[in-house]
C-alpha cells in the first residue's frame, strides 16, 4: 500500500509540473498562430504614387481675412491607392493637412485691392493598418476685394477650397514596409476629371558628372 501511494504521489507531482508547461506552450502556439507575421503583407512605396485626397469639409477664407494664419485639417483619402497589385490605402483612410492665410494690399490712385491667399498643403496619410504615408500637395487659393471709385462699389470674394473637391497629392519620398493589402482583381477607378493638381515643381537637373562611369 505504502508503495502504492508513493507511486500515485509522484504522478501527481510529476503531472502537477508538466501539465502548466503544456497548457502554456499550447496557448503560445495559438497565439502565434493568429498573429500575423511582421512584414508580410508590405511594399516598399516609391516616391511619386498618386494619393487622391477628397475635401471632407469646406475651406473658404473671407476675402478680408486675417493674415499669416495657419490651420490644420484633416481629409480623406478618395479611393484605392493601388501600387504593385498591393492596396496601400482605401477609401476614409486619413489624411491630414494645414492651410496658412496672408492679406496683401494694394493701393492705386482711384482703386484698392486686398487679395486673401490660402496655401493650402497636404502632408500624409494614415493608411487602414496605422502606417503613416508621408505625401505633398501645395496649392494657392485666392480670393480679395476690389474697391474704389473706379470700381463702382466694393467686389469681395473668398478663398474656397469647396467640399468634394479631389486634390492630387502624391507620396513625396521612399518609403519601406508599408503595411499593404493584395489589391483585387477589379480594375480601380480612374482619377476624377476634375481633380486639383498641385503647384509646379521645379525638379533638379542631373550633375553633368552623373553620366560618367
Amino acid at each position: 500500500m505504502a508503495a502504492g501511494k508513493t507511486l500515485v504521489r509522484c504522478a501527481s507531482a510529476i503531472c502537477a509540473a508538466v501539465l502548466p508547461a503544456l497548457l502554456a506552450g499550447a496557448a503560445a502556439a495559438q497565439t502565434t498562430e493568429q498573429t500575423p507575421e511582421p512584414g508580410a503583407n508590405s511594399v516598399n512605396v516609391a516616391r511619386g504614387i498618386v494619393v487622391p485626397i477628397l475635401v471632407t469639409r469646406e475651406v473658404r477664407v473671407g476675402a478680408s481675412g486675417a493674415s499669416q494664419e495657419e490651420h490644420k485639417v484633416k481629409f480623406a483619402v478618395d479611393r484605392p491607392v493601388i501600387y504593385n497589385g498591393y492596396v496601400i490605402a482605401k477609401p476614409g483612410d486619413l489624411a491630414e493637412g494645414h492651410y496658412d492665410t496672408q492679406t496683401n494690399q494694394t493701393k492705386r490712385e482711384f482703386s484698392n485691392e486686398v487679395s486673401q491667399e490660402v496655401d493650402l498643403y497636404v502632408d500624409d496619410v494614415v493608411n487602414f493598418c496605422g502606417d503613416t504615408i508621408y505625401v505633398s500637395f501645395e496649392k494657392t487659393f485666392v480670393g480679395g476685394v476690389r474697391s474704389g471709385f473706379l470700381s463702382f462699389g466694393v467686389h469681395a470674394h473668398d478663398a474656397v477650397v469647396a467640399q468634394g473637391d479631389v486634390l492630387q497629392a502624391s507620396t513625396d519620398r521612399a518609403q519601406r514596409n508599408v503595411c499593404a493589402e493584395p489589391a483585387p482583381d477589379e480594375v480601380p477607378n480612374p482619377l476624377p476629371k476634375g481633380i486639383i493638381t498641385p503647384e509646379p515643381e521645379l525638379t533638379p537637373s542631373p550633375s553633368p558628372d552623373s553620366d560618367r562611369p
